[in-house]
């Protein structure tokens, strides 16, 4: 009996290696960029801010690299951040991120590329790759930029403005579940990146390097998003029906603990994950199938971002890595009981 345990297990070891190195060759082979015009779209679509000045639209094109020759040009007005995120005054005066977004061969996955960092104060890359998932938006590259500084939730709204003119349905309940999931997001990470940075003093970090940490923190976070969700569509499917409230409770804490972070969240950020996570289930397809082959695109990037900030780090990057520790946490573990077999075999 005990043989044939070791068996198997021995078999669920080399077959997630093997799942491992297959995501890894997958990546590198979707990182190519050609620049080729998707034959859906055509050019790409440039969603300018209303609230933009004709000089500072002349500069936000420069900062975006394109003309307006070579790309598509709509509006992101304050009546479309109403109609896409359920609230706002209306006033166009606010508008002023802008995007372009070139839509992708399918499988692709979702790439953001924030070009204007300085001006974005908020909002991260990677940040916005949850709540555009959550919208429904798939396989598309998305460059944002602001002349003037800006915390950057706008920017949901010019993607939004792209699909839509290119004849494609944005769903409003899921782009203004996708506002609340990036509000929520942008609360959490500051809270724990305030609260690692307390009882990281003593660490005698650079500036430089607290922003790559703080960075770090925000990429676990996003990554957290993504373990809930899934784990939520795989209880749905299991189950039948949709996880209880003591469910999705596990099911965020245990992300949190996965990704490292369980020590940096308040009661109130647990709770406010919970919320959002409740809501992922009663929301037509968030959960669906397409929707989680997006989430393990993005969820390459999110590793991939703390895999290398916790390389610049040196020794203090050991202690950021969550999820990229879980495939050497599963073979220690199963090197542990292999030895403790023999162990056994011999005692």
């Amino acid at each position: 009996m005990k043989l044939h345990k070791y068996i198997l297990l021995a078999g669920l070891g080399l077959s997630l290696g093997a799942g491992v190195i297959g995501q890894t060759i997958a990546h590198a082979d979707s990182s190519s960029d050609d620049g080729a015009i998707n034959e859906r779209w055509g050019k790409p679509t440039f969603v300018a801010g209303a609230g933009l000045n004709q000089t500072q639209l002349s500069e936000t094109m420069n900062k975006l690299g394109v003309t307006e020759d070579s790309v598509k040009t709509e509006q992101a007005t304050g009546a479309d951040l109403v109609k896409y995120l359920g609230y706002g005054s209306g006033d166009d005066s606010v508008m002023l991120s802008s995007v372009v977004v070139n839509r992708e061969d399918q499988g692709k996955g979702i790439n953001v590329k924030i070009l204007t960092p300085e001006n974005i104060t908020q909002i991260t890359a990677d940040q916005y790759k949850n709540p555009l998932v959550t919208a429904g938006i798939t396989d598309a590259t998305v460059k944002v930029a602001s002349v003037v500084k800006v915390t950057g939730e706008s920017a949901l709204t010019g993607v939004y403005k792209a699909f839509e003119a290119n004849g494609e349905t944005v769903d409003p309940e899921r782009a203004q579940l996708a506002q609340t999931e990036l509000d929520t997001t942008s609360d959490v990470s500051e809270s724990v990146v305030n609260k690692a940075n307390e009882q990281s003093d003593n660490q005698n970090l650079s500036d430089s390097e607290k922003e790559k940490a703080d960075e770090a923190y925000k990429a676990q976070l996003n990554q957290t998003l993504v373990d809930i969700k899934k784990e939520l569509a795989d209880l749905k499917e299991k189950q039948g029906e949709l996880a209880t409230k003591a469910d999705v409770e596990k099911i965020v804490n245990d992300a949190l603990a996965k990704n490292n972070l369980s020590d940096y969240v308040t009661t109130d950020d647990v709770n406010k994950l919970v919320s959002l996570a409740e809501k992922y289930q009663t929301t037509d397809g968030v959960l669906d199938k397409e929707s989680i082959a997006q989430l393990d695109k993005i969820s390459e990037d999110f590793k991939g971002t703390v895999n290398k900030l916790s390389d610049q780090l040196g020794s203090f990057g050991n202690s950021l890595k969550g999820t990229l520790e879980d495939n050497q946490g599963f073979f220690t573990n199963l090197w542990q009981q292999i030895k403790g077999f023999f162990s056994g075999l011999t005692n």
